[in-house]
């Protein structure tokens, strides 16, 4: 096959793979709301446990997960031409850990299970599928650099709104269910959904069409992979956006303690949990259609850097202002910030990448924040812990600020400089 029949393939399937590529993202972010590390995952071990630092390593095993394994899987992948049996593998994995929270969930009170072995399993199972993802993520944003060469803010943000407004349901329904029975009758409906909508996105991703390029593809990448790392780091623009992208993480420290510190110094009914949940979910429908166009317009740094804004704000408010009413605007400003450090970190990638080398500086990108977000999340229990919760927020929107002006003054925008190298 050459080149020229191997474009002609891509673009012949281009509609096809953007709507399941589509479908599955959008299942992904309902997803999401319903296993949220921020809102119902802490509401429901907060029952088995008073320790911060276990509701920490909620935050810290969704960063690790997710970031650890990606370098491994890069290098894998150089070696491979097919990328979807990959991702099917992956994406298998990770629904058997939805599965086992499904199941934790509506056997526990029925086998009346210890607080321990509960955690155990529960912590198991939330390893089980964010590892999967870290095997996952390299081969699937390899896959949509090749399947959906253009418009992917587009379908990013098309498939986030529409997600969000289905999050909305789930918020509602949420709350609904905490307000009338008690949190072991209403997680497992939480999660049930969670596993259903992980199937369908399941039959999403064995739908895509995969085109494999040529071989003349991929003796090229063979010559330029030997000199890949050196290139990657070579390339200061990048790092100076990895090192000041790694301090934004930071702002893990505060979000897995937005609720409970609402629950705990408010005393607010479980039923918030789900009014929480909705007006996170409602923010990241609205403000992902304005990402998706700002990035494909002006490039994700500036994503990055609105969002991240977002964060600060809503960390320094939780220590000012601590009652009901701005706790809705955190979450709202929370939203905003989860949803624009999502879809910018992944498509930022192809802005600073050579179309060959996406997967390794995806790699690359992710594994670098691995360190900080190994402990931060760990770090911010501890804090919670001895020292409060505003101690955290203080960190948070400090270091966050730091990462922020670092950002605007010393990281180039990517795509700027990639569409002036074109002309």
């Amino acid at each position: 096959m050459t080149f020229d029949e191997y474009n002609a393939k891509i673009e012949k399937n281009y509609r096809w793979n953007f709507f399941w590529m589509a479908l599955d993202n959008m299942m992904f972010f309902f997803i999401f709301m319903g296993l949220s590390p921020y809102t119902i995952l802490p509401f429901y071990i907060q029952h088995f446990t008073d320790s911060k630092i276990l509701i920490g390593l909620l935050s810290t095993i969704y960063l690790v997960g997710t970031t650890a394994p990606q370098l491994f899987m890069a290098n894998f992948l150089n070696k491979k031409k097919s990328r979807k049996r990959y991702l099917l593998i992956a994406a298998i994995i990770q629904r058997f850990g939805i599965l086992g929270l499904f199941l934790l969930s509506l056997l526990q009170p029925r086998l009346n299970m210890s607080a321990n072995l509960t955690l155990v399993i529960f912590f198991l199972m939330f390893t089980i599928q964010h590892t999967a993802s870290g095997f996952y993520v390299p081969a699937w944003i390899d896959f949509m650099g090749k399947a959906i060469p253009r418009k992917r803010g587009l379908l990013f943000g098309l498939s986030n709104f529409i997600g969000g407004l289905m999050g909305l349901g789930m918020g509602g329904l949420l709350s609904y269910l905490l307000d009338l029975y008690p949190f072991e009758q209403a997680v497992p409906v939480i999660f049930g959904i969670s596993l259903f909508a992980s199937l369908v996105s399941l039959i999403a991703i064995i739908s895509w069409r995969e085109v494999v390029p040529p071989n003349d593809f991929f003796k090229e990448n063979d010559k330029i992979i030997k000199d890949s790392y050196k290139v990657i780091f070579k390339n200061k623009n990048f790092m100076q956006y990895l090192l000041w992208r790694s301090f934004m993480v930071i702002l893990e420290i505060a979000t897995p303690f937005y609720t409970l510190s609402a629950i705990e110094h408010l005393q607010i009914e479980a039923a918030q949990i789900g009014i929480f949940t909705t007006i996170l979910s409602f923010s990241e429908a609205v403000i992902n259609p304005l990402w998706g166009w700002l990035g494909d317009r002006g490039g994700f740094l500036y994503v990055l850097k609105i969002s991240g804004l977002a964060g600060i704000l809503g960390a320094f408010l939780a220590v000012l202002f601590p009652n009901i009413v701005i706790y809705y605007v955190i979450f709202f400003l929370l939203g905003i910030m989860i949803s624009g450090i999502q879809i910018s970190s992944l498509n930022i990638i192809f802005e600073f990448s050579p179309s060959t080398k996406t997967a390794l500086y995806t790699a690359v990108s992710q594994v670098s924040l691995t360190p900080i977000s190994s402990v931060v999340a760990l770090v911010g229990g501890f804090l919670a812990e001895h020292l409060g919760y505003s101690t955290n927020y203080w960190l948070a929107g400090s270091l966050g600020l730091f990462s922020l002006i670092g950002l605007s003054i010393f990281v180039k925008n990517p795509k700027a400089r990639k569409q002036k190298k074109s002309t």
